[in-house]
């Protein structure tokens, strides 16, 4: 898998949030945030986060964050993703995420970012196309919009379709 291409294509967002500047006027952490956790609520759909997924996430994060994220910070951001969805549950979190992505004019940037976590493992399976589509519908983006956003991801990834 090409992370180099995800991290391109997620560049302009990386550089909004280290500038503090976010479209609409919001919160920059609440946006990293939102990004972050679409990623994780993809790569855990199935029940396990396995090696590549957690890589992918951690390594976005790090993209996203700049370099400068402590080791001991980035993995308490993955054990409080772990917690959140534990404690409110994965439709909750879905609805959230997606909810902050749109306020934030970003539910483009948030599932690519998800999409591309669940192409680093096997390929896009229907439990993760199903947190996807939660996501993307509290978002505000169509069924459409999700199918061509996550095509795109697949060809940018060279990896294979989505299930039918």
């Amino acid at each position: 898998m090409s992370l180099r291409t995800v991290l391109d294509h997620l560049a302009p967002l990386a550089r909004s949030l280290r500038k503090g500047q976010v479209p609409e006027g919001g919160d920059p952490s609440l946006l990293f945030n939102a990004a972050v956790e679409g990623g994780y609520l993809v790569a855990a759909a199935d029940g396990t986060v396995d090696a590549a997924e957690l890589g992918t996430l951690k390594r976005a994060i790090l993209a996203l964050a700049g370099d400068d994220l402590r080791s001991d910070d980035l993995d308490a951001l993955v054990e409080d993703l772990i917690d959140l969805r534990a404690s409110e549950g994965e439709a909750a979190r879905c609805k959230a995420v997606g909810e902050l992505l749109a306020a934030h004019k970003a539910a483009d940037e948030g599932l690519y970012l998800a999409a591309a976590i669940a192409y680093a493992s096997n390929g896009l399976d229907r439990k993760e196309l199903a947190v996807l589509e939660r996501i993307a519908h509290s978002a505000g983006l169509s069924q459409a919009g999700l199918v061509t956003l996550a095509t795109q991801v697949r060809d940018d990834l060279g990896r294979r379709s989505l299930p039918e």
